[in-house]
Parts: structure tokens; C-alpha cells; sequence
């Protein structure tokens, strides 16, 4: 029997079964599944030693950031190669901070919040150590494919919907604020809960029914699994693999621009969503109902 912190374990079974809950697998990247067997593994034997999580998510950022730099610092196959297993070493210490915070019942809003400031160090890092190695190759197109992969990069962790996020966060904490004082806005949105809103003449409720039907269009289910963490890592592998093939870089390099001009393009379609729609008003008014709901649950 296992025992850390007076939390218990007969077996490697059970601590997965706690580590790795089913309603986890509903929400986990598909790729990542291919790393679990190997991170419970892992996490079964750092759980034993009585290692903080925390410490395991600054290990990645490390780790990770070793391997950008032995892709982007060094310009050969081997350090490409290196680079590429450092970041597959930093994803599973990705999946494991979280299996050993669930196992000792200590998941925190200081772990979550370390885990996706890891994930926007090291994904940005990613795309552009890949373009400064590719960008060897073609010197007289180095601006282009380093504007690329910067502006890739910078779309990894989703900027145009933190915005978002952040201001109806303002609109709800700071409204002694002018500036966010939703008085002086004209909302596309009615609030059914008696809400002030000032009334906006064609876009109304209309907006709500198209963002979930945008929602519910299976492309858009793909691209939350493709637009992540661990697919970026295949997607490098995959680059490793075929210069191996003896693929001309022209070949190699157009598949990975490809993949950031996606990316960059995913953002773009988001920001034409929250400024042809009213998605901020949504959000605003999910948030406030959520708000709502957990005041009335509290005893």
C-alpha cells in the first residue's frame, strides 16, 4: 500500500483510476492518449517520492525551452532531433503535474494557471524555433518565414478570445470604471434577467443561435483537437520524418507554414466572429449567469 500524505493507494490501478479519471479522457487532446500509459507510469513513481506538482510544471517550462533551443541554436539534423525529444519529454512532465495533483487531491487555481503559462511560454517558442531552423534553407525568404511562425506563434494561446475574456471580466469587476461601465455601450444582446442593457436595432438573440451552431459543426470539434500542444509535437515529428525521407525542404517548409497559417487563420475567423456578432455580450451574460447560479447555491 501506498501512502502519501494520508492519501492511499492499494495498487497502480487505483492510483490511475484517480490520476486519470474517465471524465478526464472526454476533454484530453487525442494525441495525449498516447502518452498516458507512459506519464501514470511516471506519476505513480514521483507520487512514491512526494514531489510537488508544481516543481514537475517547472521542469517542463525547462525542458521545453531546452528543446526549442536545440532546434533553433544548432541548425542540424541531430539538434532538430534532440530538440524534438525534449519536447515530447516536456509534454509528458505536462500530463504528469496534473495525474499527481489529481492523486493527492490537491489540484489549485496556482496549478492551473502555472500549466497554461507553461503551455504559452513553450508553444510560441515552438513555432519559431522551427522557422529559425527552417529559414537556413531560404535566406532571401528568412522575414517571411520568421513573420509567419511569429505571428503563428503568438495565435498558439488563443489572444483574440483572452481579450475577450478579459473584458467582460472588466465590464463585471470595474464598472465605477468609465470605461467599463456598460452604460455607455450599445449591446447587441437583451439580458433576460433585467439587466440594463441599452437595446441594439438588428442583432439580437440571432447572434446566441448562430455562435453554438458554429459550435456544434464537427470541423469545429476537429479543430480543437488539432489547434493544440501535442499535435504541434506530431506535427514537428512529422517534419523530422520526412527530411529523413529525403523530402526537399521546399516540401517540408510549405507543410509547416501551412500548418501556422491555419493557425493564424483560426484567429482571424474568431476575431471576425466577435466583431460580427455578439459574443462578448454572450460571454457577459454567461458569466453573470454562472455568478448568479453559484450565489444561490451558497447556503
Amino acid at each position: 500500500m501506498v501512502e502519501n500524505k494520508k492519501i492511499r493507494f492499494n495498487n497502480f490501478s487505483e492510483f490511475s483510476f484517480k490520476a486519470f479519471p474517465k471524465e478526464k479522457l472526454q476533454i484530453d487532446p487525442f494525441l495525449s492518449r498516447y502518452y498516458r500509459p507512459i506519464s501514470l507510469r511516471i506519476s505513480w513513481l514521483l507520487f512514491r517520492s512526494g514531489i510537488k506538482p508544481n516543481l514537475v510544471t517547472f521542469a517542463q517550462i525547462i525542458i521545453g525551452l531546452l528543446g526549442c533551443y536545440f532546434i533553433s541554436a544548432f541548425k542540424t539534423k541531430i539538434s532538430f532531433l534532440s530538440g524534438i525529444c525534449f519536447l515530447h519529454v516536456a509534454y509528458l512532465f505536462d500530463c504528469i503535474d496534473g495525474e499527481i495533483a489529481r492523486a493527492n487531491q490537491k489540484e489549485s487555481l496556482q496549478g492551473l494557471f502555472l500549466d497554461k503559462f507553461a503551455h504559452a511560454i513553450t508553444m510560441p517558442c515552438i513555432f519559431i524555433s522551427v522557422g529559425i531552423y527552417y529559414s537556413q534553407f531560404f535566406p532571401e525568404k528568412q522575414y517571411w518565414i520568421m513573420l509567419i511562425n511569429l505571428f503563428a506563434g503568438f495565435s498558439t494561446f488563443s489572444p483574440v478570445n483572452r481579450l475577450v475574456n478579459s473584458i467582460v471580466y472588466q465590464l463585471i469587476n470595474k464598472q465605477e470604471i468609465n470605461q467599463y461601465n456598460l452604460k455607455n455601450y450599445k449591446l447587441s444582446i437583451k439580458d433576460k434577467d433585467g439587466f440594463e442593457f441599452k437595446k441594439k436595432k438588428i442583432i439580437e438573440d440571432i447572434d446566441l443561435n448562430y455562435l453554438n451552431f458554429i459550435k456544434n459543426i464537427r470541423f469545429y470539434k476537429f479543430a480543437l483537437h488539432l489547434f493544440r500542444h501535442v499535435t504541434y509535437l506530431a506535427f514537428i515529428t512529422l517534419l523530422f520524418i520526412f527530411q529523413i525521407l529525403g523530402l526537399p525542404p521546399q516540401i517540408v517548409l510549405t507543410f509547416w507554414l501551412i500548418v501556422g497559417i491555419a493557425l493564424i487563420a483560426k484567429e482571424i475567423f474568431i476575431l471576425y466572429i466577435v466583431l460580427s456578432t455578439g459574443k462578448i455580450e454572450a460571454n457577459l451574460l454567461n458569466l453573470r449567469k454562472i455568478v448568479k447560479s453559484s450565489i444561490k447555491e451558497k447556503p
